[in-house]
């Protein structure tokens, strides 16, 4: 089974919002995030509690069809934004996968309407593997790591 979920951390230092939807499948069968998910207010060096709710969104993922999909518009529901274009240029999004038995995260970035993976300046994608299930502490660091190494590369933080 693949499984992905996608966690989007609010491009702010303090007090910035985290979220993290798990997926389904939609009815031709690509990944979908699902119609809940959860969005809090964490510190940025809770990485263990960051992990545990990542693997709650990732034990609720799975490769059933999502049949009854909310009208409220994703932007709205989670980001409280009044369109994905908004999404795109106020967050960054990592995504957990679980892929032919191997757990990998890659950072994303905005690309037009969309994110896409994201390259460094050697263009290489920013991924990382993980050698074995890792726990909630080091998902939680790992992914809080690639939030602030797109930050620095984007002037945020120096």
């Amino acid at each position: 089974m693949n499984k992905s979920v996608a966690i989007s951390k609010e491009k702010k230092i303090k007090d910035f919002r985290i979220i993290i939807l798990p997926s389904g499948r939609n009815k031709i069968g690509a990944i979908q995030t699902k119609d809940y998910g959860i969005v809090a207010y964490l510190d940025e060096k809770d990485f263990e509690k960051i992990g545990e709710m990542i693997y709650w969104a990732f034990n609720e993922s799975d490769d059933k069809v999502i049949e009854n999909l909310s009208d409220t518009k994703i932007e709205k529901r989670f980001y409280n934004c009044s369109s994905f274009r908004k999404v795109t240029n106020e967050y960054n999004e990592v995504w957990l996968e679980f892929f032919k038995e191997i757990y990998s995260i890659s950072l994303l970035k905005k690309d037009g309407d969309a994110f896409v993976a994201f390259e460094n300046e050697n263009k290489e994608v920013v991924k990382h593997i993980f050698k074995e299930k890792p726990t909630a502490l080091e998902l939680g660091r790992k992914v809080m790591k690639m939030f602030e190494y797109k930050e620095r590369y984007d002037g945020l933080i120096e």
